[in-house]
């Protein structure tokens, strides 16, 4: 019995010990394991670091900072004397760096291994030609405004001879004077093709004279009335524009001359040609090196045309909706018989203005009342005559209107903006508009005419 009792008694003591070491070493391995965990997890988004850091020791990550080639002893920091801003970062072992310009400082993302070495690379300030007009926005608060959109794009508005935004693009004419533009504004949220479809601030800008009344596009007499078809994609004259290789199908009138900077023959009134010659005044390959292929908006308003609520905010909306120009169409109408496929958004390099950068453009003290109006009204309250965009043309937009399969809206200078027969050659005249490429830089100029904005 009392055998048993010291035999039980050594068995409890053995297992209390075993217990016990069992215990000690799950604490240990926990402690270990929940400070490497910890480790990794404060720093899978690392803040930002103000110095350098020469060795590991006991941290996960290592930031050694660049410009150029030039190893730096520290981060430069926000509103540095060098004028130094982030350009990028690289990381081993499969992290990534997101810089985070509130703050001023990288998050590390991805980061899942110790010893990770990230770099950091800065350079001097040079603002593109977006940037510039912006930063120009700061000083110059009388013809730079920001619109009411959701988009809150910059504009320059106000009368003509109060516009200071010629800007010199390398176009030049035959002779090689130049052939200067005009910059509409920075445009925010626009799908750049050239940067993989990101969206960018790009500036837009206009060409200052007309290159030619030519048809919007034209029509045999059964289709439309022979007025043609408001659909941008398959345009007569945005194939006149742009290179052959964003559309299908290679018409003998009109193609690609504009862009390739040849002569033949281009659409006037339905189905009849002229002569035309663009060897001197096409857009030159200089030129081209600027302009960004990027996505245009070619929707409509909602319903037909109907002067009383087409505001420029309004028609804005409407150009960005999935409302086409033939969804108002009667069934067996003659002027909406055609059947080409609508769309509500094209990629290409060369446009027509908006409706709504028409609206847009008014200033002075009449710019309240003329946003808050229909711009069909715009020769009253002298909005026309505040709107520098209103340039003595009678010309083309790249928006179809919604009356009938074969009308876009136009800018008259007579009243403002209204609907046109696409087929009608003998009155819209057209004024290229592009994207600047957000690589593009203004090196000199204040933008008067005698010494407009050097963008290269």
């Amino acid at each position: 019995m009392k055998l048993e009792k010291y035999v039980d008694k050594n068995e409890k003591r053995r297992r209390t010990i075993l217990i016990t070491i069992s215990v000690i070493v799950l604490i240990s391995v926990s402690l270990i394991l929940y400070k490497t965990f910890a480790s990794f997890t404060e720093s899978a988004e690392f803040p930002m670091m103000k110095g350098k850091v020469d060795y590991f020791g006991n941290s996960d990550i290592y930031f050694a900072f660049y410009k150029g080639d030039e190893e730096l002893d520290e981060m430069p920091q926000k509103g540095n004397e060098e004028n130094l801003v982030f350009d990028h970062g690289e990381c081993d072992n499969g992290a990534s760096i997101i810089w985070d310009s509130e703050t001023w400082g990288p998050i590390v993302k991805n980061l899942s291994k110790s010893k990770t070495k990230c770099s950091l690379y800065f350079k001097e300030y040079e603002p593109n030609a977006a940037d510039y007009i912006i930063d120009l926005a700061k000083t110059d608060t009388t013809n730079l405004w920001v619109d009411d959109t959701n988009d809150a794009n910059l504009r320059y508005v106000g009368a003509d001879a109060d516009v200071n935004n010629y800007i010199d693009i390398g176009d030049s004419d035959g002779d090689g004077n130049p052939i200067l533009w005009r910059i509409i504004g920075v445009m925010n949220n626009i799908t750049n093709l050239d940067n993989g479809g990101q969206q960018e601030s790009l500036l837009k800008i206009i060409r200052t004279g007309s290159i030619g009344y030519f048809s919007w596009d034209i029509s045999e007499s059964e289709i439309n009335y022979g007025q043609g078809v408001n659909e941008w994609s398959q345009a007569d004259i945005m194939k006149l524009l742009n290179p052959q290789d964003i559309y299908s199908g290679i018409p003998e009138i009109g193609r690609s001359l504009y862009w390739n900077r040849e002569n033949g023959y281009c659409y006037k009134n339905n189905s009849s040609y002229k002569p035309c010659d663009f060897t001197s005044s096409g857009i030159s390959e200089e030129a081209k090196k600027k302009i960004a292929k990027v996505r245009w908006n070619t929707g409509t308003i909602g319903e037909k045309y109907y002067s009383s609520k087409i505001s420029a905010k309004y028609m804005y909306e409407g150009e960005r909706s999935t409302h086409n120009g033939k969804e108002q169409c009667e069934s067996n109408n003659r002027y909406c018989n055609d059947e080409v496929e609508r769309t509500t958004t094209w990629d290409g390099y060369i446009g027509l203005i908006y409706p709504s950068d028409y609206g847009y453009a008014v200033g002075r003290e009449v710019r309240e009342i003329c946003l808050g109006k229909s711009m069909v009204s715009y020769v009253s309250d002298s909005c026309n005559t505040n709107d520098w965009l209103m340039l003595g043309y009678d010309a083309f937009t790249i928006t179809p209107a919604a009356d009938y399969g074969n009308t876009v809206f136009c800018v008259s200078m007579d009243f403002g903006i209204g609907s046109c027969s696409a087929g009608e050659g003998d009155y819209g005249d057209i004024l290229p508009v592009v994207y600047l490429k957000s690589s593009t830089k203004i090196i000199d100029g204040n933008g008067e005419k005698g010494t407009p904005f050097i963008a290269r």
